[in-house]
């Protein structure tokens, strides 16, 4: 008989099996270490302290856990952070994910001010839970995993990318930027873009300065890497005009977590050359692949990347329920 429970009733150590075995789909479908995120997971279910739910099944007295999933609070947002379920418990159905995500839902949409739910749910193909959000009322956004393999020649287009010349700009590693510096160019840069639906840190300073220190300090993404992150620079200012910030996600493997450019820089080649000048110091490293994440209503950036080399990986959907209604599509 399998029942329902709260993830602060469990010690890490209950819930190995699942972490083991979360860790090792992420390496098989994403081409992504999963461990330290794993690790920051046992660190806060250890200390009781992250809400969510267990479903486990009564066996001899014994409750065994074979799916969990939990959520966290910022001020007045909720996101789901995470959701899996063994392999061998799985259907066709997604019957206990589907289980799991009402739950947290429910608690979510139940919590006394909360104005915005966000759910990125990589691992899962789009119509796995799809009907569950749509039954509380978000909105979908569909995104594209990519990657592109870095062994061997580097196609043409990105040659000639690292090789343009900007006039009035210099392209420099990335070093001499302050985390605000880069809030406010991520801010102006996403002004009116669909990604600022997905991710409300992208509408306001505030916001854009606590996904940078995200970035830098926390493995939700992989390890920053700054060697592999690149600014491009006004030559008259010194004013912050696009940036691309790189982590590691396996030891070999980069993820790119953003690529921005002013509104007034772009459309000049800028982005194409920030993520070829990243793309060839990876490459000079010896990393075998890079990954990023494209929303798949953003086709100037799809046909970029596409032109680049980066071929699908995975799909997945994004979704946003919003109390004032700001989540839904354009």
């Amino acid at each position: 008989m399998a029942d329902v429970l709260d993830l602060r009733q469990f010690r890490s150590s209950q819930l190995e099996a699942l972490l083991a075995a979360e860790t090792a789909e992420w390496s098989q479908l994403l081409d992504w270490d999963y461990a330290p995120s794993a690790d920051l997971i046992r660190q806060y279910v250890e200390a009781r302290i992250l809400p969510g739910y267990v479903l486990v099944e009564r066996s001899r007295g014994r409750a065994l856990p074979y799916g969990y999933g939990f959520f966290i609070y910022e001020a007045h947002k909720g996101m789901v952070g995470n959701l899996f379920v063994l392999p061998d418990r799985r259907d066709s159905a997604h019957l206990a994910e589907r289980e799991l995500l009402t739950h947290m839902l429910a608690t979510l949409r139940a919590s006394p001010g909360l104005e915005r739910i966000e759910a990125q749910l990589m691992p899962f193909p789009p119509a796995a839970l799809a009907p569950c959000f749509a039954a509380e009322g978000f909105h979908r956004f569909r995104r594209n995993f990519l990657q592109l393999g870095l062994r061997g020649q580097p196609p043409p287009a990105e040659a000639a990318a690292e090789a343009a010349d900007f006039p009035g700009l210099r392209l420099e590693p990335w070093g001499g930027a302050t985390f605000e510096e880069a809030a406010q160019l991520i801010l102006h840069a996403y002004h009116h873009h669909i990604d600022s639906r997905i991710n409300d840190q992208y509408r306001s300073f505030s916001g854009a300065l606590r996904f940078m220190h995200n970035i830098a300090h926390y493995p939700g993404c992989g390890a920053f890497d700054p060697a592999a992150s690149f600014l491009a620079r006004s030559l008259a200012d010194s004013s912050l005009e696009g940036m691309i910030l790189t982590s590691r996600v396996k030891p070999d493997v980069a993820h790119i977590t953003q690529i921005c450019v002013l509104p007034q820089s772009q459309r000049r080649g800028l982005g194409r050359a920030l993520i070829a000048r990243c793309l060839v110091q990876l490459r000079r490293r010896g990393l075998r692949a890079a990954t990023l994440t494209v929303t798949a209503e953003n086709l100037p950036a799809c046909t970029l990347y596409r032109q680049l080399g980066f071929t699908p990986l995975a799909e997945f959907d994004a979704y946003v329920w919003e109390r004032n209604g700001h989540g839904a599509p354009a």
